[in-house]
């Protein structure tokens, strides 16, 4: 199955990546990972889609801290299922 994560990332300095991680809190396990970076410059939304594995429960995303504890990500989401949507021109095709 996929899943789409969405959200606009914090504005600051660019220092380094960051692992998320896609939580499924019903199991309490992690079913995928996205890097992103720590900040941006200026504003900037990412969309990107995930695979996990199918019938999982609801998601959470975020990083584990020094002591090992999941802290979930305010900026970003996870939604599913992942939507498709058109992004672009849109217009008749060749026949």
């Amino acid at each position: 199955m996929e899943v789409a994560v969405r959200g606009i990332l914090p504005i600051g300095d660019t220092t380094e990546n960051v692992p998320y991680f896609i939580l499924d809190t019903a199991k309490n396990a992690v079913v995928g990972q996205v890097i992103l970076p720590k900040a941006v410059k200026r504003s900037l939304a990412v969309a990107l889609t995930v695979k996990v594995p199918a019938a999982a429960g609801a998601f959470a995303i975020g990083a584990f801290d020094e002591s090992g504890n999941f802290q979930a990500a305010s900026f970003l989401r996870v939604e599913t299922p992942a939507v498709e949507r058109l992004d672009g021109a849109v217009g008749l095709s060749g026949r």
